[in-house]
């Protein structure tokens, strides 16, 4: 499968949090500059996540502990530079939208068996 379609998909799949999210927080920004906030943190961290750490040499599990930790603490701190935010809100928003595509995402790709 196509790494495009892989990112493409953990996008939308957490898009939709983290509009409601800004939305919330942020109501000056048009959402066509949430969308691009959200792509592009995702550009920022979908290819670390995909491309390094599920390739380490360690157990599926671990890499995607170490993958989405990576992911939520960094996307959070992207969330807190640029919306201005507590550490902490942005913390809780990534990690749910995260794990939203950490747990759909498997059964698109793979189809629930």
């Amino acid at each position: 499968m196509s790494y495009f379609y892989i990112f493409l998909q953990s996008n939308l799949l957490e898009m939709p949090a983290y509009l409601l999210f800004m939305k919330m927080v942020r109501k000056d920004l048009s959402l066509v500059t949430d969308f691009i906030l959200v792509t592009g943190i995702n550009a920022i961290t979908h290819p670390i996540v995909f491309f390094f750490f599920m390739n380490l040499k360690l157990t599926y599990l671990q890499n995607i502990l170490l993958a989405e930790s990576f992911a939520i603490l960094t996307e959070a701190l992207i969330l807190k530079y640029v919306l201005k935010q507590k550490l902490l809100d942005c913390f809780f928003i990534s990690l749910f939208a995260n794990l939203l595509s950490w747990q759909i995402s498997p059964m698109m790709t793979y189809g629930l068996h």
